[in-house]
């Protein structure tokens, strides 16, 4: 989160995504939201240690507007957010995802070497790239070359000499990359993402910062504070939101956020988590498993669900995190910390969001405001009215019991059960695990499998 610059141009939503990585999620317009102040304070450190008099752990609200912006100098994309407090979601959609592209993007980004931020040097093409995003060569011609033109953020021609040349051949972009590097104040560890329009060919050319670049750190915790202040009071507020590799998302789509609470969770359970891949043009998936779930129960995040899981990733320096259930999945036939029941029985979903709280192990429900049928205010129909004694839009009801009372669970076996006598349901095994057997049930009926056993049974039956 940095501060948006007095000039910035509106892209193309589909160019927008395609920069920001494919981890990135913004919501669509009118949709379900919650907005997580803690998330919003950790993008911008200089507002993380202000002293708010009241504010609530997360917020639903609707998304009224979303505008899809390209900072001038330093070309990071950001989006600006509109948000309206509610009191609940009844009217509104019930999805929430990323808004959708409005015409396939190819894209791969690449994070530049030493050598490719030389700004005397050129630029490896990765052959992905080449493959996939780049015109084709003539590979008759020796060497194979053409000129690419590729239009930055801002609607920016630049063209690049692509040859494909070396021992061993490797493609490459030679004149007109230095300039480029220069223009842009590229260095190592940024990244170039190259695209190209499926529908029209048309190449495009975007910056990934590694690192900030420019932005006032005042003038962006002023922003963050003005923007909690104001959804705690239901005012409509805006955010600024600079997607950044690695940080997670501050406006969550609401029914994410209710389905990740609707599950107990508990330290042993294995769950997975969608990253980015090298390049951020993809998705690959890391397993883990929780060791922990902390909810803090006093202060102005009580009951917040921000980051409540602790997981160990199975990577090879078993790496920690603390992250949201909503940014995980459950993975349900991993083993839990109770093996002596199914899994099915143990992730019970419940009616409404709810959370396990480690030091009681008691479970937590606690929809919005709204959806408990809290009060509206008329003079500001559909905002939030924080209580007056908790600072935050969530409060206890009771608890769940762990069975419903006429719960009745009826069930058919399909299995062919072999045993001595009506009563049995599953055979008696002897010593070495083979059992003789004269009758066995089908289908609730007795079949004899003896002379002496169909007698029996003719006779009990007469």
């Amino acid at each position: 989160m940095t501060s948006p610059p007095t000039a910035a141009a509106e892209i193309d939503s589909s160019i927008w995504h395609a920069i920001a990585g494919a981890g990135v999620h913004v919501p669509t317009v009118n949709s379900a939201v919650y907005y997580f102040p803690q998330g919003h304070l950790e993008q911008c450190s200089a507002a993380a240690n202000h002293n708010f008099t009241h504010t609530c752990p997360w917020i639903p609200c609707q998304v009224i507007s979303v505008r899809y912006l390209c900072d001038s100098v330093s070309d990071q994309v950001f989006s600006r957010i509109l948000l309206q407090p509610l009191y609940q979601f009844d009217s509104l959609p019930t999805g929430g995802g990323s808004a959708a592209a409005d015409d396939e993007i190819l894209s791969f980004a690449k994070i530049l070497t030493r050598s490719d931020a030389n700004n005397g040097g050129g630029f490896s093409v990765p052959r992905f790239c080449a493959d996939i995003i780049l015109p084709p060569l003539d590979f008759d011609a020796d060497p194979p070359v053409q000129t690419l033109v590729t239009r930055d953020t801002h609607d920016n021609a630049w063209g690049f000499r692509h040859i494909y040349r070396g021992t061993p051949r490797r493609h490459l972009l030679t004149t007109g990359w230095s300039k480029f590097v220069n223009a842009k104040r590229l260095v190592a560890g940024d990244s170039v993402v190259f695209m190209k329009r499926k529908s029209t060919d048309e190449l495009f050319v975007g910056i990934r910062r590694a690192e900030r670049f420019g932005g006032d750190e005042k003038s962006e915790a002023a922003e963050a504070i003005s923007a909690i202040e104001s959804a705690v009071r239901g005012l409509r507020f805006e955010v600024v939101y600079y997607p950044k590799v690695g940080s997670p998302d501050f406006v969550v789509a609401a029914e994410k956020v209710n389905e990740a609470l609707r599950i107990p969770w508990s330290a042993g359970m294995k769950v997975r988590m969608a990253v980015d891949s090298d390049d951020a043009s993809r998705l690959a998936w890391i397993q883990g498993g929780v060791t922990a779930v902390t909810i803090p129960m006093t202060g102005i995040w009580r009951k917040s669900p921000w980051r409540m899981l602790q997981v160990n990733w199975d990577d090879p320096e078993g790496s920690h995190a603390n992250v949201s259930p909503w940014e995980v999945e459950y993975l349900p036939l991993s083993p839990l910390i109770d093996p002596g029941f199914h899994p099915a029985k143990r992730l019970r979903f419940l009616p409404d969001p709810g959370i396990l709280a480690t030091d009681s192990s008691l479970l937590h429900q606690y929809p919005p405001a709204g959806m408990q049928g809290a009060r509206r205010n008329h003079m500001t129909a559909d905002v939030v009215q924080p209580p007056t004694d908790v600072p935050q839009p969530l409060n206890d009801i009771p608890q769940p019991p762990t069975k419903e009372p006429d719960e009745e669970v009826i069930s058919i076996s399909t299995v062919l059960t072999i045993g001595r006598s009506s009563s049995d349901i599953v055979s008696p095994v002897s010593q070495n695990g083979v059992q003789a057997a004269t009758s066995f049930q089908l289908f609730g009926r007795k079949i004899a499998t003896s002379t002496e056993e169909r007698d029996a049974i003719a006779a009990h039956t007469d």
